[in-house]
């Protein structure tokens, strides 16, 4: 009983944070992901992380990715959870490991937000332009952090091996990516609506042929695009445009005009159009309205003679706003997705056909 004194090293509050509060706290974390499927839960560094792995391996369909990696990081998460609770001379290794990496992506929120918004923005939460829905980053920042100190400097009680600790791994590892990608993503049904009187008539939207088509009304659940790759491109020809409320202007496939992605209630937003498009448009401008806002911040439109419209209601649109194209002939000549740079404003605005361009 006293040959290995140092077998008997370790502290009850060691065991009970990496064998039970830190695994239910990551199991909270990935069930809520999981009921959801929602990828506007995950931070903005990793959302750029899966857009830019997107372009690296060449993957178009940006939607089923980001799906992919929100489940694989759900797996994962559930994984090492089981795996602390199951296999004890793994648990503090997969506790510093998960938590680690959360508390160096929390930093990193942090510093994009403190950069767009303001140091405010990491404990007061962003303008909205997001949609966040989780606590201000340095709120989960402080609970993550205090839980890996006390990882750090609370070893746990030191256990015998169990037998088929590798099999347990492999379990864990079942269980995880099994639920994971067993859950259904959830189809949304809408019904168009129908023109009223004082609603331009159905001829006003360009015919099937030019690719707009009907209205879609069975919708993914949420929506995600890589702007840039619209550049060159037929505007119609992408899912989320194909989305905007009908009837479309009649001259959408023909003119020149400004498209705007916005946010009510998203203060970049306002201060775009209210820089660029108040008062006389010297070119048409489409303002297109996603709807996943608070209506108690919402502000006015500073453009009157914007052509407004929506995206329908429903899915998560993970989209930082506001987003300006612009458009001619129905060909996307020019997309800006940080309106902070004036210069890049200015530069889209003014974009023309290339010169091989034909009409």
């Amino acid at each position: 009983m006293t040959d290995n004194p140092s077998s008997c090293k370790g502290s009850l509050i060691g065991t009970v944070l990496v064998r039970l509060v830190v695994p239910l706290w990551l199991l909270a974390g990935a069930s809520v992901k999981l009921y959801t499927l929602n990828p506007k839960l995950l931070p903005e560094p990793v959302l750029l992380v899966v857009r830019d792995s997107a372009r690296l391996f060449g993957i178009e369909n940006l939607n089923w990715w980001l799906g992919t990696s929100l489940r694989t990081m759900i797996a994962v998460e559930i994984m090492l959870a089981l795996v602390m609770i199951s296999a004890p001379r793994l648990a503090r290794f997969a506790a510093s490991f998960i938590l680690t990496i959360f508390l160096a992506v929390l930093a990193a929120t942090m510093a994009m937000a403190a950069n767009r918004d303001g140091i405010s923005a990491i404990w007061d939460g962003s303008c909205g332009c997001f949609g966040s829905v989780s606590p201000p980053p340095l709120g989960m920042f402080a609970i993550d952090g205090i839980l890996l100190l006390g990882v750090i400097f609370f070893r746990p009680i030191r256990e015998a091996n169990p037998p088929g600790r590798f099999l347990s791994v492999l379990a864990a590892t079942a269980i995880g990516f099994g639920l994971a990608f067993s859950i259904p993503a959830p189809k949304i049904t809408i019904t168009p609506a129908e023109p009223t009187a004082a609603t331009p008539t159905p001829q006003d939207t360009p015919p099937t042929e030019t690719g707009w088509g009907a209205m879609p009304t069975t919708l993914e659940s949420f929506y995600v695009a890589d702007f840039e790759k619209w550049v060159g491109t037929p505007l119609s020809s992408h899912a989320l445009a194909r989305l905007i409320s009908r009837p479309l202007p009649d001259w959408i496939d023909s003119d020149r005009f400004h498209l705007i992605f916005y946010r009510e209630d998203c203060e970049h937003c306002h201060v775009l159009l209210e820089d660029f498009f108040f008062g006389p448009l010297d070119t048409k401008a489409i303002a297109v309205a996603i709807p996943d806002i608070d209506p108690a911040n919402a502000m006015p439109m500073p453009c009157e003679e914007c052509s407004l419209h929506t995206l329908p209601e429903g899915p998560q649109y993970v989209l930082a706003t506001p987003i300006l194209l612009t458009v001619e002939r129905g060909t996307v000549l020019a997309v800006c997705e940080d309106s902070e740079d004036q210069a890049l404003v200015v530069a889209t605005l003014a974009a023309t056909s290339p010169p091989d361009s034909r009409p």
